[in-house]
C-alpha cells in the first residue's frame, strides 16, 4: 500500500518522494546536461545568482535541473517573435484588424472557396502555407498526398481533424522531416485523463511563451521589470510529488523587448507547496517571503492555497500579476485572488500540444491569442457548427516547428464569436476546458454540466468536484468562496448540515440549487484547496452509464 498523504514517508526513500511508484521524482535522477548546456548565454553574474538560489537556506528539495537552452543565435529570433505578438495585439486593439491568429498579408486561403463552410471566415495566409508545407514535409500528410486523400492546395476544412490518440499512436508522423532534431526539448502532456503524450518542443517555442506572458501582463496594466532581490516568476504546484527546480530566464530581455540590462537573466523556480517537498515545513513560508516572486503562475487550486497561506502566515507577497491556467478559473476564485493581492489575474487557456490559445483578464470571454493559432468549433461528428453555437475547440498552429498541427481536437468546448467583416478580435465564450460530462435527472433527462457550472458560480463556490454515483446520487465537494484575508467560509471538512461542520451559506445555497436542478439527493463535503485534489483536478465525473464522455 502507498502511504496516506499524512503518513510518515518511508525512511529509505529520497526526501520528497512519497512512495516507490514515484521514483522518477528522486532528486536529480533524470539529469543529463550541465549548466553550460542548460543556459548557453548565462553570464557569470547570472550563474552566481542562480547558485545562490539553489543553495538558499530555506530552499525546497530541488528534484530536477532544467534550463531554457537558448543560444545567442536564438535571441534575435525570439525578439522577432515577441514583436510579432505585440504588433498583432496592437493592430487588433487599434483599428479592429486581425483574425484568430493574425494574418501575414492580405491573401486569403482556400477555405474561402465556394462550397466550404469557411466562406465567411477565410483562413489566414499562414494556414494556407502550412497546409502546403505539411503535404511536402510532414509524413502523415505526405502519405495522404500519395494516397490522393488530400493535397497541398486542399482547403483546411477538407482535412480530417487530429486527435490526442493520433499523437499517442504515431507521434513521429507529425514531425517534419526537414527540421534539426538536435534542439528538441521533451515535454509531456498528461491532460485531465488518459496516458501522457510526449511533445517535442523547440527552445524558441518554449521561450515564446514567456514573450506572450509578458505581453499579457503588460496589456493587463501591470509592469514586469526584473528585480535583483526577487524571483521573476514562480510556477506553483501543490501535490505529493513534482519536479521542482531553480532556473534562469536568459531570454527575458528578448521576450520583453527591453534593452539589455545588468540583470538580463531574472531567476525563476518551480515550487511545490506540499509540506513534504521541504526539508522543514516552516521553510516554505521563509522561502516564499524571502524571494517574493513577481509573477505567480499555476492552476487555480495551488493559487488559492497560496493566497490562504499568505493570509494565514503573513508572507507579505506583492506580485505584479497572477497567471492561472490548466483548469477552469471561477469568478469567485478570481475575486479571491484579486482580494489577496490586488493585481491582474490572467486566465490562460491552452494545451501543451498547441501552446497558448486564448486568454482573459476578467470574467468575460476568452480572446484568441495574437499568435499563429486558428480556431474552429466542430460538432462531435467533426463538421463545423455555426458561429455562436457550442462545440469542440479545434486548433491549427505552426508556432512549434517540431509539431505543426492541423485541426487538432482539444476535447474542450466553447462557442466562437467572430467580428462582422474582416478583422477584429475572436472570442471564445462559455469555454469548458474538459471533456463533456452529463448528469441524469430524476425524471430521466440528461443535463449538461455547464448548467451545474452556472449554479455553482452563482452560489459563490470557488472550486469544486461534482460526481454522480451509479444510483444517481450527487456528490459535491466544494471550496466555498473565502473572504479577503481568511480561510474558506466553511469551518472545515465535513458534510453540509452535519453537526459541527459549520457549512457556509454559499455551500447550503449551492446544495439547494443542485437538488432543484437534478431532482436528486446531494451529498456535500466542504473542504480546502489542498484537500480537494492534486494537479489538474477533474471537476465533473459520473458513474451513470452514458454520463461520462
Amino acid at each position: 500500500m502507498t502511504p496516506a498523504p499524512d503518513s510518515p514517508r518511508s525512511p529509505d526513500l529520497p526526501h520528497g518522494v512519497p512512495d516507490a511508484l514515484l521514483g522518477e521524482y528522486a532528486p536529480f535522477g533524470n539529469v543529463a546536461l550541465d549548466d553550460t548546456e542548460r543556459w548557453p548565454t548565462l553570464t557569470p553574474d547570472g550563474a552566481a545568482r542562480l547558485d545562490a538560489l539553489r543553495h538558499h537556506p530555506a530552499a525546497p528539495v530541488w528534484v530536477h535541473a532544467t534550463g531554457d537552452r537558448l543560444t545567442a543565435d536564438d535571441l534575435p529570433v525570439l525578439a522577432a517573435t515577441a514583436r510579432r505578438f505585440a504588433e498583432r495585439a496592437a493592430e487588433r486593439e487599434r483599428d479592429g484588424t486581425g483574425d484568430a491568429g493574425g494574418t501575414d498579408d492580405d491573401r486569403t486561403g482556400p477555405g474561402a472557396e465556394a462550397g466550404h463552410p469557411a466562406t465567411a471566415h477565410p483562413v489566414p495566409a499562414w494556414v494556407t502555407d502550412l497546409v502546403e508545407r505539411a503535404h511536402a514535409v510532414v509524413p502523415r500528410y505526405r502519405r495522404a498526398r500519395d494516397q490522393r486523400r488530400s493535397h497541398a492546395r486542399s482547403p483546411l476544412d477538407a482535412l480530417p481533424p487530429v486527435t490526442r490518440d493520433d499523437l499517442r499512436a504515431d507521434l513521429a508522423s507529425f514531425v517534419p522531416v526537414d527540421v534539426d532534431l538536435s534542439r528538441i526539448i521533451e515535454g509531456t502532456s498528461s491532460g485531465s485523463t488518459g496516458a501522457a503524450v510526449v511533445v517535442p518542443l523547440h527552445p524558441v517555442a518554449v521561450a515564446a511563451d514567456l514573450a506572450l506572458l509578458h505581453l499579457l501582463v503588460r496589456d493587463a496594466g501591470a509592469t514586469w521589470t526584473p528585480h535583483e532581490d526577487r524571483l521573476g516568476l514562480v510556477n506553483l504546484v501543490d501535490q505529493r510529488a513534482a519536479f521542482t527546480y531553480a532556473s534562469a530566464m536568459t531570454g527575458f530581455d528578448a521576450a520583453s523587448g527591453r534593452a539589455t540590462s545588468d540583470l538580463s537573466a531574472p531567476l525563476m523556480a518551480r515550487v511545490n507547496l506540499d509540506p513534504g517537498a521541504w526539508r522543514d515545513p516552516a521553510d516554505r513560508s521563509t522561502f516564499l517571503r524571502g524571494t517574493d516572486p513577481q509573477v505567480l503562475s499555476s492552476s487555480p487550486l495551488p493559487l488559492l492555497a497560496l493566497a490562504d497561506l499568505d493570509a494565514r502566515e503573513g508572507l507579505g507577497l506583492h506580485p505584479v500579476a497572477v497567471v492561472s491556467g490548466a483548469a477552469h478559473l471561477t469568478p469567485p476564485a478570481r475575486a479571491r485572488l484579486r482580494a489577496a493581492w490586488d493585481v491582474p489575474v490572467i486566465d490562460l487557456y491552452g494545451l501543451r500540444e498547441t501552446g497558448a490559445v486564448a486568454s482573459r483578464a476578467d470574467d468575460g470571454p476568452f480572446v484568441v491569442a495574437p499568435r499563429r493559432v486558428w480556431v474552429e468549433i466542430l460538432s462531435d461528428d467533426g463538421t463545423p457548427v455555426p458561429d455562436g453555437s457550442p462545440g469542440e475547440v479545434v486548433v491549427t498552429t505552426d508556432e512549434n516547428p517540431y509539431l505543426p498541427l492541423l485541426r487538432y481536437r482539444t476535447g474542450d468546448r466553447a462557442r466562437i464569436v467572430r467580428p462582422r467583416g474582416p478583422g477584429g478580435r475572436v472570442e471564445l465564450h462559455d469555454l469548458e476546458g474538459r471533456s463533456p460530462v452529463r448528469y441524469r435527472h430524476a425524471d430521466g433527462r440528461w443535463l449538461g454540466s455547464v448548467d451545474a457550472t452556472q449554479v455553482l458560480q452563482a452560489a459563490g463556490i470557488a472550486a469544486w468536484q461534482l460526481h454522480q454515483r451509479a444510483d444517481g446520487t450527487i456528490e459535491l465537494t466544494v471550496v466555498p468562496d473565502a473572504p479577503a484575508g481568511g480561510a474558506p467560509s466553511g469551518r472545515g471538512p465535513g458534510r453540509a448540515g452535519a453537526p459541527g461542520t459549520g457549512a457556509a451559506p454559499a455551500t447550503d445555497s449551492a446544495a439547494r440549487a443542485l437538488r432543484q436542478w437534478i431532482g436528486r439527493d446531494v451529498v456535500v463535503t466542504v473542504t480546502t484547496p489542498a484537500r480537494l485534489g492534486h494537479g489538474r483536478v477533474r471537476r465533473y465525473s459520473s458513474d451513470v452509464p452514458g454520463g461520462q464522455a
